[in-house]
């Protein structure tokens, strides 16, 4: 990895931290906590890249590093009851397997563009964007669900803190995800 992109994902790292740092928790050890774990999983997916690795090795790092630290990154800022997370651990663990599944299928999308980049057809761009549009839609439509029933077992406040703790580790996903993929290269053709 190049100097100028390493110090390119430190800026967005920071940018990300930045609304994580002004967070209120009742203990200033729970931000700590989730703003160490949330740097240890990017600092990490800057450096394990080697030249060597291949972009679904690449691509498996960003994955796999959020998933690691996204449950510790919950139970920290939650602070749920010992009555509230019953409910809530088996309700969680659905919600994260039907979104990883959406995830997973994201991640074989991009290792398939990955293997024709530079050279992408525009027939197959056509497709892509159809089905990278769909898989968006897909994303936002079970966590909509999923937030209505994590509102009916918990506080309101705690089923919105949930929400953006949830929304908050997808775009650290999402922004490691797209560090890893190149734009497509722009031929001025329609």
């Amino acid at each position: 990895m190049s100097l100028r992109r390493n110090i390119s994902i430190v800026y967005e790292m920071k940018q990300l931290l930045k609304p994580i740092m002004k967070m209120k928790t009742k203990a200033k050890s729970t931000r700590k906590l989730f703003v160490a774990v949330l740097a240890c999983g990017m600092l990490a997916a800057c450096i394990v890249e080697a030249p060597a690795q291949t972009p679904q090795d690449l691509i498996e790092v960003a994955h796999s590093t959020v998933t690691a630290n996204r449950q510790a990154v919950v139970v920290s800022t939650m602070q749920l009851t010992e009555a509230e997370g019953k409910d809530f651990w088996p309700l969680y663990h659905e919600y994260r397997f039907e979104m990883d599944k959406i995830s997973d299928t994201l991640m074989n999308l991009v290792l398939e563009y990955a293997k024709v980049y530079p050279n992408v057809p525009e027939d197959r761009a056509k497709v892509w964007l159809k089905e990278y549009t769909g898989l968006q839609q897909k994303q936002v439509d079970k966590r909509t669900a999923y937030f209505k029933k994590f509102s009916k077992i918990l506080p309101a406040a705690k089923a919105l803190r949930f929400a953006q703790v949830e929304t908050r580790l997808d775009l650290l996903f999402q922004l490691q995800l797209a560090a890893q993929v190149p734009l497509v290269p722009a031929t001025g053709d329609k």
